[in-house]
Order: C-alpha cells, then structure tokens, then sequence
C-alpha cells in the first residue's frame, strides 16, 4: 500500500538522506515537468550535487523564494542565484539560490526503466526540448490532449 506524506513533512527527510551522500527514489507528483516527468506515474532519483553540478539544464529539488518545495531545471545561474523553470512550463519561473537546492535529479525511472540524465536519451530529449522553447506552448497542448 502507498502511503502519501506531506511535502513539508517529507522534503525535510529527504534532504537530510541527500546531506549525508544516500539517493532517494520518490513517485514524482505533479504535472510541470511534463512531459519528461508524468505525475504518479514516473520515479524520480535524487542525489546529492556540489555547486559545479548547479549548471543550466540540471534538474534539482530546491526550495523557492516562496518556500515552495520544486523539482525543476535550471536555466540560468548569476553566481549563486538559480533561476528555475518546470519543462512542463511556458513561462512561470522560480528563484532560489545553490544553498536551497537539497539534491540534484540523477534518474528517471518510467515503467521499469531507467533513464539516467547523464545518458544519451535524457540529454538528447533535454537539448530538443530547450531548442524547441519558442513552440513549447503548442506542444504541450497537443500531448496534455493525447
């Protein structure tokens, strides 16, 4: 039986798992990281990260200037400042900076397989995916209709 946990109560837990050098695996929730990440149907791996890993295009758990808990890729660094945007996103982003990230996505796991995001497919998808930004609205309302 799958029990669901409170973010506020479960992002904490699992940051500390992070600090001290252990992934963890969690059913992503939530749809704005579509469509790379699918809301309970796919897993996530979290790791840990040094502040080198904190580059445009790195997918990471962080938490917001809002205090919001997310799991979005960075698009831009200005010394310590990350701005972050959901690939299922068009245009709202989020702030935060590399002290509020607690860990860096490593893997997705969809239907059995993992896809790490060193590997080719996740990097291939990943750079189409920014190419494509200025038609991204469009095809996010094909894919939310199939």
């Amino acid at each position: 039986m799958k029990k669901s946990v409170p973010n506020e109560v479960l992002i904490p837990q699992v940051a500390e798992l992070i600090r001290q050098g252990r992934t963890v695996t969690l059913t992503a929730r939530g749809n704005s990281m579509n469509p790379f990440i699918a809301d309970r149907r796919d897993q996530v791996v979290l790791g840990p990260c040094t502040e080198t890993d904190l580059q445009p295009g790195a997918v990471v758990l962080a938490e917001d200037t809002h205090h919001r808990y997310v799991l979005h890729r960075i698009i831009r660094r200005e010394g310590d400042a990350l701005t972050l945007l959901g690939d299922g996103n068009v245009g709202q982003t989020e702030q935060t900076d590399i002290h509020h990230v607690m860990g860096l996505l490593t893997a997705v796991i969809r239907k059995g397989r993992t896809y790490p995001t060193d590997g080719t497919v996740w990097q291939h998808y990943s750079r189409w995916w920014k190419r494509l930004t200025p038609v991204r609205r469009w095809l996010l309302a094909i894919y939310r209709r199939i």
